[in-house]
This record gives C-alpha cells, structure tokens and sequence, in this order.
C-alpha cells in the first residue's frame, strides 16, 4: 500500500510547480521559430486557460474520488473500464518518456556551464533521482520541493536581471521563414510549445490517495501552483526573448542561459548567467522527480486494479512502487536519444487525448454523481470544461506536425496496449476491485 497523509498542500503545491517547471527553462522557445513571439504570447494565454482549468477540474474530481490513478480513475469511473485503460496508458507512456525529454534538457544546461553532459550525466540522473524515489515518497517530494522553490527563485531573478536589457525591437523581429506578427497560423504553429509552460499540472491529482485532508490540501496546493506558473510563465517569455532575440533564444536548448549570455546582455562568462543556469538545472532536477512520481503512480494504480502485470502493483516496505519505478527508468534512458522536439510534441499529443476524456469525464461525472461528497467545488465548473474541451481540440490538431515516425511508434504501442486490455479482461479471475480509501 501507499504512505497515506504523506503530503500536506506545500508539498502538493510543490509537485504542480515541479511538474511543469522544467518546461520553463526549456522546450517552450522553439514556439518563437514556429510563429514569432506575438503568436507565441496569444497561444501561451490560451493554454495557460486550458491548462490552469484543465487542473481547478481535476482538483474537483481528485477531492471527490482520491486516487494514486488520478485521471485513469476519473475516465473509468465515467466511461467505463476500456476508456478509462486507454487515459491511463496514454498518461503513462506521455510522463515516461517525458522524462528522456528532460534529461536531454539537463544536459544541454550542464553542457554549456559545466563544460560536460552525455550519457554519463544521463545515467547518473536516473540512477540517482529513481535511488531517491525508492526511499520514500517523503524523501523525493521533500527534495522535489526545494529544488522546484530553488527553481522558481531563479526565474523571478532572471526577470529582474534581464528587465532593463528587454526591447521592444526584439520581441517584435520575426524569424526566418515565419509569416505575419499575428495570424491564426501562426498561434497554431506555437500551441503545442505554448502549452509546455504549463502542461502537465493536472498530474498533481495523482496525490491525492497520500494527502494529508485531499478536501483542503488538493484545492490549495494545484490552486497555489497554477499561480506561481503563470507569474513564471510570463517572465521569461518577455524576458528571454526580449532581451536575447528571438532567433537565438528560440533555436537553443539552454534558453534562458543563451539569452543572459549573449554578448548584448552579460556575455559567455558572467558569474550571473551560470547562477541562474543552475536554478534551470534544479527546475530541470525537480520535474525529472515529478515526472518520475506520477509516472510511477500511474502504473502502479492500473497494475493494482489488474490492468497491468501484478509486479508493476508491487510496493517495498518503504511503501513506494519499486518496479513500476525501474521500470520508468529502463523505458526513459534510452528515449532521451530522441530529438527533445519530437518528444515533446508526442507529450502534448498523449496528454491531450486525455484531456478530452479529463474534460469529458468532469462533465459526467458532474451530471450523472450529482450526490457525490465534493469537498472542493468549481465554481463555473462546467463552462470551464467546454471551453477546455474546444482548446484541446486546437492543441491535438497543431500536433500533426509530429515526426510520422513517431506517429507509428505510438500507434504501434497503443496496439500492443489494447491487446493487452483485451487479453487481461478475459482472464478467468475476476479484476481486483481498486482500494480507493
């Protein structure tokens, strides 16, 4: 069984920050090469609403029905066993191989202010933060924290450093090959790096079986996140760019470093730059532990309820799910040798499939549990949920621009996955009821 009433709501506030922060210091520049930065702006406002709603729905539901399975346990319990299986894999697969996303990120900060990177830095990352995780889910969410506020510090410095070297001039000079300053195009073009500010914040419902009173702790932990991101958000996509220049800060892999190096702001060897550089290193250290979390979680819970092998539902005696955690570890590595763009974007894919059964499954459940104990309450709630369901439609189809061979490795997987389905539900021996109290 899992550690119950191991997290209180900074600690749940910590694992939201976490989860999307890497996506701070990384991956949400290549928007300004996709459409310039006016586009990137407009798309970022409308994912920060697909997103922070997208979070306030799962805080509703995760205080209503507490599960390490967060949003698997949501779909089925409003579509059934098989939709609910498909958001679950979806997830899975989205924060596991997330996690080769954000190792590649990692390196690309250790490689310009340390001097090293590669493989051996990759393995030491895994091997060391999965080592952490097998401890005790305390022990990783405690370390999660400090490095997220660790994070967070060095985003707000970065925004009062580089403030007085922002121009307008800068921000407003479009890329090779970009089209206007302000099409429907280009905003569409920019979706799916503009939603990886914020992206995966829901995720922090998957703590809800281990919160210390969910009713309290859930609301105000995603509610204190979906905050301190959008503040974050906004500086560095004023002031990299403004500051660095779209072209450089939107091809680099290390962004906020780039622009705070370049020669028109502090230069190559500022003391300043590699300061902040290590804050994205710990942003980029605390969503690896997030995603390792979750990613762990969500494995764990569909093995416990007979989705998965048996040994995935395995936990040790400190009460975390060792192999569902090795298991992140052997997928993870070796994905962190695929080009971080094309990650990303099969991320934003997964995770908005799901969404829409997320959003789907609120309404739903709104409707059809309406006597359900909802300790926290949305207000608007259902306009909330169309509204988001409307994005996420305008996120999935922007992914299409998704590398084709991608494509048919997910389509591959899903395959097997549903095979799997089919085959486990015809087992003999009944499923195991889920234990969600």
């Amino acid at each position: 069984m899992l550690k119950k009433s191991a997290l209180g709501w900074p600690k749940i506030a910590g694992l939201g920050i976490a989860l999307v922060v890497a996506g701070q210091f990384s991956g949400w520049n290549f928007g300004l090469m996709a459409g310039g930065w006016l586009n990137m702006l407009i798309a970022t406002l409308l994912m920060a609403l697909l997103c922070g709603g997208l979070a306030l729905c799962v805080t509703e539901l995760s205080t209503a029905l507490p599960s390490a399975g967060g949003v698997f346990v949501y779909a089925q319990s409003a579509f059934g066993p098989f939709v609910g299986y498909l958001v679950g894999v979806a997830c899975a697969i989205a924060l596991t191989i997330g996690t080769g996303a954000a190792a590649t990120f990692i390196c690309a900060y250790t490689e310009s202010i340390f001097g090293f990177g590669g493989w051996a830095v990759k393995i030491a990352l895994f091997a060391v933060i999965i080592g952490i995780h097998l401890r005790g889910v305390g022990e990783a969410m405690g370390l999660t924290m400090v490095a997220g506020v660790i994070a967070v510090v060095a985003l707000l410095t970065f925004g009062v450093a580089m403030a007085p070297h922002v121009e307008l001039a800068n921000l407003l000079k479009m890329p090779a090959n970009a089209g206007p300053a302000i099409s429907l195009g280009g905003i569409f073009a920019c979706v799916p790096f503009a939603i990886w500010l914020f992206i995966t914040v829901e995720q922090t419902g998957s703590a809800a079986e281990e919160a210390s009173d969910p009713g309290r702790s859930m609301p105000r932990g995603i509610l204190a996140a979906i905050g301190t991101l959008l503040v974050t958000a906004l500086v560095v996509l004023v002031c990299a760019p403004g500051a660095g220049g779209v072209e450089l800060v939107g091809s680099a892999g290390d962004p906020l470093y780039a622009a705070m190096a370049s020669s028109n702001v502090y230069g190559e060897g500022s003391w300043l730059a590699k300061v902040i550089g290590c804050g994205g290193v710990f942003g980029l250290i605390a969503t690896f532990f997030s995603l390792i979390y979750a990613a762990s979680r969500q494995l764990f819970a569909m093995a416990r309820d007979g989705l998965f092998p048996q040994w995935l539902g395995k936990t040790g005696k400190r009460g975390t799910p060792y192999p569902a955690l090795l298991l992140i570890g052997a997928i993870g590595l070796p994905m962190s040798a695929v080009d971080p763009a094309t990650v990303m974007l099969a991320v934003v894919l997964l995770l908005n499939v799901c969404y829409l059964f997320i959003f789907g499954a609120y309404l739903r459940i709104k409707s059809s549990q309406p006597d359900l104990p909802r300790p926290f309450r949305l207000v608007g709630g259902k306009l909330i949920a169309w509204l988001g369901l409307a994005l996420t439609l305008v996120v999935i189809a922007a992914c299409f621009q998704l590398d084709v061979k991608m494509l048919i490795a997910l389509a591959v997987t899903f395959t097997l996955c549903i095979l799997n389905f089919a085959l486990r539900t015809r087992l003999p021996t009944p499923l195991e009821t889920p234990d969600h109290a």
